[in-house]
């Protein structure tokens, strides 16, 4: 059995800058991703050789265009978390946080927003503020803008009634951050 492409793919800091840059742009050229992550130029070229012998991207000539398929979705989503575990923290005042949409999927892109949820147990109009705060701070963290949806069980119950398709989505690609989650079913 070879050695797994996955400790190629994290094996250092600087791989992993690449493969978050190029995960996010496509399509990309060494030269380019090289300027964007402070790195050489050399790894660069090495690097996207490795990710498109490994299927993670298409090279077109100089290009390199990230594919969407299994591995390199799921590699994204676990890149995603481990920025988002950082970059997100529980607020005292909510029970539970997380991520739903693209950057949950794996599927953002540079401009792509962020969508977080917080469950708290009761709506209340102060609740505006800090959780203006928290979608602000995630939003800086990771340099996109953030939408914070802020949930209570009433919310989740009536969003199941009356909004099926979102309330079905949301529950299914949502990742919890911190806290409880909102698949209590």
């Amino acid at each position: 059995m070879g050695k797994s492409v996955l400790t190629e793919l994290f094996k250092t800091e600087e791989r992993i800058r690449i493969l978050r840059h190029i995960a996010e742009r496509s399509p990309v050229t060494a030269t380019a991703v090289a300027a964007a992550t402070g790195t050489s130029k050399a790894l660069v070229s090495r690097y996207l050789r490795l990710l498109a012998q490994n299927g993670f991207c298409t090279q077109r000539g100089r290009e390199y265009a990230w594919n969407e398929n299994a591995r390199s979705l799921a590699v994204k989503r676990l890149l995603n978390i481990d920025l988002l575990m950082t970059a997100v923290v529980l607020p005292e005042w909510a029970q539970g946080i997380g991520v739903y949409g693209s950057y949950a999927e794996g599927t953002n892109t540079a401009d792509s927003d962020l969508d977080l949820w917080v469950l708290v147990d009761e709506y209340t109009p102060d609740l505006e503020v800090p959780a203006a705060r928290v979608g602000k701070s995630a939003g800086a963290a990771v340099k996109t803008e953030a939408n914070l949806l802020i949930l209570t069980p009433d919310r989740l119950s009536d969003l199941r009634e009356t909004d099926q398709p979102f309330y079905t989505n949301l529950v299914q690609s949502s990742v919890t951050l911190g806290g409880a989650s909102i698949d209590n079913d």
